[in-house]
């Protein structure tokens, strides 16, 4: 193999952790010197793997079509539905689960939220956690239609 971790690897990789942490859509990361790039991979993208840098080869623009964009908060709350439906990972999947109780999970979690957002003193965790429910049930039963839409 030939290569070595040296402390320049784990000061980077503690860099490119956090440039990870902070922008979900992000998968490769390089040092200011350009000498390093960091990979994120794996089902959880929780995997890096750095490689060193050499000269670059070329650089070929506007070669595939723009994906969109999304706002930051987009994907911060996404990251709160994934949380929650993880939360609950040991029960089982919403695939024979009933439109009807879908929508009275989600009209629970209304009027809990409507409690919540009429006190003096909100709890932003808590809202967070209603309005994360209130999506992933309507996102269960848009994937319960399937391909009727």
């Amino acid at each position: 193999m030939g290569a070595y971790i040296t402390p320049e690897h784990l000061k980077f990789l503690e860099e490119s952790k956090k440039a990870f942490s902070e922008n979900i859509r992000l998968e490769t990361y390089t040092n200011k010197e350009d000498s390093l790039i960091a990979l994120r991979y794996g089902e959880d993208r929780d995997c890096i793997s750095i490689f060193p840098l050499g000269e670059e080869i070329a650089f070929f623009a506007q070669q595939i079509e723009p994906s969109p964009t999304f706002r930051k908060v987009i994907f911060d709350f996404a990251r709160d539905m994934e949380s929650q439906l993880k939360v609950n990972d040991h029960k089982r999947g919403w695939d024979h689960t009933s439109e009807s109780y879908l929508l009275g999970k989600i009209q629970y979690n209304l009027s809990t939220l409507d409690g919540k957002l009429s006190k003096d003193d909100r709890d932003k965790h808590e809202i967070t956690i209603r309005c994360a429910n209130i999506a992933n049930y309507a996102m269960m039963i848009v994937d319960n239609e399937g391909e009727h839409l």
